[in-house]
């Protein structure tokens, strides 16, 4: 604090205009150096790079002429492993066209296996299954020796098993819309018996629907997936959450897709695999 001011007064007007210059002057200089911390600060956010991704291909029934493909996508960040299975009867392509999108998302951690094709010589003749390859949706848990059927679910269960699936979806069509026809399952999910799988069947359920304004085409939630189908075996025996998604076959392909995809794109990136 200034106590003896000068006398004469343009003297005194002089100290204080010298006094001002000084502190504006410093007030200054600290305001550039605040700038100048708040810049250079290792505190500021910085885009993080996206953690590297493995892919590797599995062969299921190599050697033979039911041979199909297994695609697994291993982050580098901890994380569970989801398993999302198409194709397991031919004439539902769109299960199966959906399932090929998956294998374009970046995978933020844990693990995805892709097998979009399961039975792809009934996917290549636009029919259920062939004769001799019989229900791959009756067939879990397979075994090694049987039919070709039970031969590729052997070969997915190992799978599940190798990796500890943490979910599993399979995605399927049905012939008609449920609300239009009971006996059909299509726009439907079924979910596992486990109250975590229904609640997210419920929650993908009430997602899905604001897309769709016309309530026939709208999805529900069924019961629990048929024995011997690849979701009622995770669920049921690796105590897992598992879902049968079910699209219709009256809607034109491009719904059917887009439908199946979303569903189990909500599904998968609930357990921070994928991006939602």
């Amino acid at each position: 604090m200034i106590t003896n001011f000068p006398k004469k007064p343009m003297v005194w007007i002089s100290v204080l205009f010298s006094i001002i210059i000084v502190y504006t002057g410093c007030g200054t200089l600290v305001n550039q150096s605040s700038s100048s911390i708040r810049q250079d600060s290792p505190t500021a956010q910085v885009s993080q790079p996206q953690a590297e991704v493995k892919k590797s291909v599995v062969d299921l029934v190599p050697g033979t002429a039911y041979m199909t493909q297994a695609y697994i996508y291993e982050s580098a960040n901890e994380g569970p492993t989801v398993m999302v299975v198409g194709g397991i009867h031919g004439n539902e392509p769109a299960g199966s066209l959906a399932a090929i999108k998956f294998m374009e998302i970046p995978v933020l951690k844990g693990k995805m296996i892709v097998i979009p094709k399961a039975n792809t010589l009934a996917l290549d003749a636009n029919t259920r299954t062939l004769p001799e390859i019989e229900d791959l949706n009756r067939a879990y848990p397979g075994g090694i020796d049987g039919t070709p059927a039970q031969r590729i679910t052997y070969d997915i269960v190992e799978l599940m098993k190798k990796y500890q699936v943490g979910m599993v979806l399979d995605l399927h069509e049905g012939y008609a819309f449920n609300a239009v026809d009971p006996k059909s399952v299509g726009e439907t999910i079924l979910p596992g018996t486990d109250d975590t799988s229904v609640l997210l069947a419920m929650d993908a359920v009430e997602n899905i629907n604001k897309q769709i304004t016309e309530d026939k085409k709208k999805f529900s939630v069924l019961a629990n997936p048929i024995a011997g189908s690849t979701a009622h075996y995770a669920n049921t025996v690796l105590k897992v959450p598992a879902f049968t998604v079910e699209t219709c076959g009256d809607q034109p392909l491009a719904d059917r897709v887009h439908f199946s995809f979303e569903i189990a794109k909500f599904l998968v990136s609930s357990q921070g695999v994928i991006d939602k």
